[in-house]
This record gives C-alpha cells, sequence and structure tokens, in this order.
C-alpha cells in the first residue's frame, strides 16, 4: 500500500472481481468516490497503519458482495420482471470473487509513505 497524503492505494493486482470484493468489505476505509479497478483500491487519505492493520484482522472472515450501480440492474435482462432484492443480488453474487478476495487477505502487505511527506 502506498500513501503520500492525497492518494492512498492498495496495490493488489487482484483483478476487477476481487478488488470490488475487498472494497465492499473494508467500506470504513475506502475513498467513496473511487473506482475500483483491476490493480488497486483507493483508500482514503487519512488511513493510518493502526487502522489498517485493525481492518485487516477478520476481513477474510466478513467478506461483502460488491455494491451494484443502479444502472447495472437497468441493464439487466428481464430486470422489469425481477424484484429489485432479487436482481440485485443477482448482480452483486456475480460480480463477487470471494476466494480472490479471500487470498489477497493471505498475503503480507506493507504500508509505505512516499518521501517528504509527512502522515
Amino acid at each position: 500500500m502506498t500513501g503520500d497524503g492525497t492518494d492512498v492505494r492498495w496495490w493488489t493486482w487482484a483483478g476487477y472481481r476481487a478488488n470490488a470484493t475487498l472494497a465492499s468489505t473494508l467500506s470504513e476505509l475506502t475513498d467513496a468516490k473511487q473506482r475500483v479497478d483491476d490493480a488497486s483500491i483507493r483508500l482514503r487519505t487519512d488511513v493510518t497503519v493502526e487502522m489498517w492493520r485493525a481492518a485487516l484482522t477478520d476481513a477474510a472472515e466478513r467478506l461483502c458482495l460488491p455494491e451494484v450501480d443502479e444502472r447495472a440492474l437497468e441493464g439487466l435482462k428481464f430486470s422489469e420482471a425481477l424484484p429489485h432484492a432479487l436482481a440485485t443480488a443477482t448482480l452483486a453474487a456475480r460480480l463477487a470473487d470471494l476466494d480472490g478476495a479471500a487470498s489477497v487477505l493471505t498475503e503480507p502487505s506493507r504500508f509505505v509513505v512516499t518521501p517528504g511527506k509527512s502522515r
């Protein structure tokens, strides 16, 4: 993980689905405006090493399905015929990579602050 006080990222290289699962699971640390990608998850700029370690302590036991964008529901075939909760659960399950996310959580991580910046 790297941070310079303005952009804090957890470099996972785990892929979009695993990162979406991790971002949902660690939502208390993630940037609410973030867009998940294949390589990293953007975290809040005030995340500290202590906050990071505390959040990871039991993260593997509390993996969450990713949030589903309402626009994605509109594109779902037969979306008008499905109950909203069922459509949301279906897309969240398709979007998740629980095994990939759990695997990332078993890997060691380092918290690195860019030189010249204080934390």
